[in-house]
């Protein structure tokens, strides 16, 4: 790795000792490409065994240009990223350029108009996606950038790269989520002052937004807002935290004197994880785990 050029940092690791590099057209390999972070995960088609994980932080990637590029370095100095016979590959965007429809009134052809309406959009820039959520009746249209996407595509020449939004990701894995009730359930996954808010009711989704906090006094700002639109009780709704929040955060002590019925997220049951995995909490990578789900 170039010093010159490594504009990005390996925060965590946890590689599973049954991962073998001569099983790779068995594995699945999925990343999260966030606007300062970068996840991958590896997991075996057959046991459904998470067997790799990797978290990394980006810096100096303000422009489009030097996020493009701190990725290819990234990629270049890793001995996986390069190796193309995959069983499959996956790609989870984060950013704010997405709405959902609903599946009864989605037209693939006015996925720009839909689009406009909520977010600027490059045309020269942006490439366009969506896609149609297996457990509930929603389309959730979105814009990756292209040159991200047309790189990938070189890299994989092979495979056909799934392409997925971070809140299709999220909203499929809580869907599936093994502690749901039978009323309101707000789930509050933070990131890299990224705050993903997904509301679900009886097992439906009923709100997903994306929003960008500076500090804790927006991460509570957010969240009642989102309470008020729903009508909903904050001394009563469950409330799940998922993402790099604990509870000796400032941004828990923030929000705890606002909503009383806090807890932290469990791991999804779709994905099995062997015992060196317990040193993650179980609430992070929630998103990450669940593009596994995503078809």
């Amino acid at each position: 790795m170039s010093i010159a050029t490594a504009q990005y940092k390996l925060r965590q690791k946890i590689k599973d000792n049954r991962f073998s590099i001569d099983q790779l057209d068995h594995y699945n390999l999925l990343l999260q490409a966030g606007e300062r972070e970068f996840q991958l995960i590896v997991v075996d088609s057959k046991s459904h065994r998470c067997l790799l994980l990797e978290h990394y932080d980006l810096f100096g990637t303000e422009t489009e240009e030097s996020y493009l590029n701190t990725l290819e370095n990234l990629f270049r100095d890793h001995h996986l990223l390069m190796a193309g016979f995959w069983n499959g590959v996956k790609l989870s965007v984060k950013n704010q350029k997405f709405c959902l429809v609903p599946a009864s009134l989605f037209d693939k052809e006015k996925v720009g108009s839909y689009l406009r309406l909520n977010c600027q959009i490059d045309e020269g820039n942006d490439r366009l996606f969506h896609y149609k959520h297996v457990k509930n009746s929603a389309v959730t249209v979105f814009a990756a950038n292209a040159r991200l996407i047309d790189w990938l595509f070189q890299r994989y020449p092979n495979l056909g790269i799934k392409v997925i939004h971070h809140t299709s990701a999220l909203s499929e894995g809580l869907l599936q989520y093994n502690e749901l009730s039978k009323q309101h359930d707000i789930f509050l996954l933070l990131e890299n002052n990224m705050l993903s808010i997904v509301a679900v009711n009886d097992h439906k989704l009923e709100f997903c937004n994306l929003f960008n906090c500076r500090n804790e006094q927006d991460f509570v700002r957010y969240t009642m807002l989102v309470f008020q639109q729903l009508k909903l009780d904050r001394n009563q709704t469950k409330t799940v935290l998922l993402g790099n929040i604990d509870s000796n955060s400032s941004w828990f002590a923030a929000l705890y004197p606002y909503i009383r019925n806090l807890s932290f997220g469990s791991r999804p049951k779709f994905i099995n994880f062997n015992y060196m995995f317990d040193e993650v909490p179980d609430h992070r990578f929630f998103d990450l785990y669940s593009i596994y789900v995503c078809e």
